[in-house]
């Protein structure tokens, strides 16, 4: 009689367990000792553990030796997809072949709320309508496409960002790090992980530590008519409280967002926290130091038509880039039109500028510190000053505004002040007395 496959591969094993060699008893070889075929894949017990009681079979429906189908061919048990890779900023990309098929997924359009944002102040002269206007065209904002198969496209929808308008930032969930891309993608820079945060911080490639980060959950909730779960993760530069909503159309793509968002606050993206099938839906930072930013998803489309040309890592044409990022020219984000519109006139009683320092119309920002700061005028970011360097933005009306400085990712915020206009403003500067400059605003 024909015996089926794995019956016959497991005679052997139980002849060589029959046989014991002279002086030594049955009874003193246990279970785990006997030759099996199992013996070269599976893991030796640990030191720390329990031997198994030795009278003691498998349990009920546990299978025996190795697995088969009913037709006695072996079942391999799937070891599953490998581990990501690690991008390295110091070596280039294969470009990835150009396909035609699309893929599914969903669009996301997301605002960064700046906190701490100082008021324009009530005057006949001051126009609202003017002010709103600007801040409209200088939220920064991110479109964001997330495919179920794990690609990630992340497209720079402001003016008022670290990166200029149009510039993008993509992953895909077989590497950790991203890549960034220049304006019409005719450029790249590695940027490994580690390293986004100064990205959008600093507007530099420059990698920082990470940490597992230690979680904490913060329960349920809804948002944009998701189930969501609520999480809080920890690590030495501060924390961010994310709201994850679980929606398994996005898969892998939804983890890729997750992991650039614990990545900013310097969490190892490796975390628990990123799941395939949930998606973030807003992300609260708040940094050791104090002050902080919040991320919020405004609207979420689901979709089965994302090109898979654009979401590549990289494109077919890209040029690889050891150094720099794209950079918008002269960094200020508003025209001479459309800072002149936050005024109807001059304020009755005004004088001549003192200042000696002043120019002739608009202001001169300089940033005398290590980081790139932003300058907001009547709470809207007009102009992003790189460290030790400065910036003429002209267009603003004789008058009187509400100036402040800050990073960012705010983790500097400084106060505000009102400044009558022209004027010369500062931040890091040592005044003439020698001490820091507390504010950051002179004139």
């Amino acid at each position: 009689m024909k015996l089926p496959v794995a019956l016959a591969l497991l005679l052997p094993a139980a002849l060589v367990a029959c046989e014991a060699p002279p002086g030594s008893s049955s009874s003193s070889t246990s279970a785990s000792d006997a030759a099996s075929p199992n013996a070269s894949i599976l893991p030796a017990p640990l030191a720390t553990e329990a031997d198994e009681p030795t009278d003691a079979g498998p349990p009920d429906g546990a299978p025996i030796g190795l697995l088969a189908d009913p037709s006695g061919r072996l079942i391999v048990p799937d070891a599953g997809p490998p581990p990501p890779g690690v991008l390295r900023g110091d070596e280039a990309i294969a470009a990835e072949a150009p396909a035609s098929k699309d893929l599914a997924g969903a669009t996301l359009e997301a605002v960064f709320r700046l906190r701490d944002v100082p008021p324009a102040p009530r005057a006949p002269e001051v126009s609202q309508d003017g002010i709103k206007a600007a801040a409209e065209l200088t939220a920064p904002k991110w479109k964001i496409d997330l495919t179920d198969t794990g690609r990630m496209r992340i497209e720079f929808a402001s003016r008022a960002m670290p990166l200029p308008k149009r510039s993008e930032i993509r992953a895909r969930a077989d590497r950790y790090g991203h890549v960034v891309l220049w304006p019409d993608a005719t450029d790249y820079r590695v940027v490994p992980p580690g390293a986004l945060r100064t990205v959008l911080g600093e507007r530099r490639v420059d990698v920082t530590p990470l940490s597992p980060g230690v979680a904490r959950p913060l329960g349920d909730g809804k948002r944009l008519q998701l189930a969501t779960r609520k999480v809080e993760i920890t690590s030495s530069l501060g924390s961010v409280r994310l709201e994850l909503g679980k929606s398994a159309e996005i898969g892998e793509g939804g983890a890729l967002l997750c992991r650039a968002l614990v990545e900013i606050v310097g969490v190892d993206p490796r975390t628990s926290v990123c799941q395939s099938g949930e998606v973030p839906l807003a992300a609260a930072y708040t940094w050791q130091d104090g002050g902080g930013i919040d991320f919020e998803v405004t609207t979420l489309t689901r979709r089965t038509d994302i090109p898979t040309n654009e979401t590549l890592v990289p494109p077919p044409g890209s040029a690889y880039q050891a150094s720099g990022l794209p950079t918008s020219p002269g960094g200020v984000f508003l025209t001479r039109d459309e800072v002149a519109a936050f005024r109807t006139g001059v304020p009755q009683g005004l004088g001549p500028s003192t200042d000696p320092l002043a120019p002739g119309e608009g202001f001169i920002a300089v940033n005398a510190s290590d980081m790139l700061a932003y300058v907001l005028v009547d709470g809207v970011p007009v102009v992003a000053v790189p460290p030790n360097d400065q910036r003429y933005v002209i267009g603003t009306a004789r008058g009187r505004y509400v100036i402040q400085w800050r990073t960012f990712l705010g983790d500097r915020i400084g106060p505000s002040s009102t400044i009558d206009m022209p004027a010369r403003l500062s931040f890091g500067e040592a005044p003439d007395a020698g001490a820091p400059d507390a504010g950051g605003t002179s004139n």
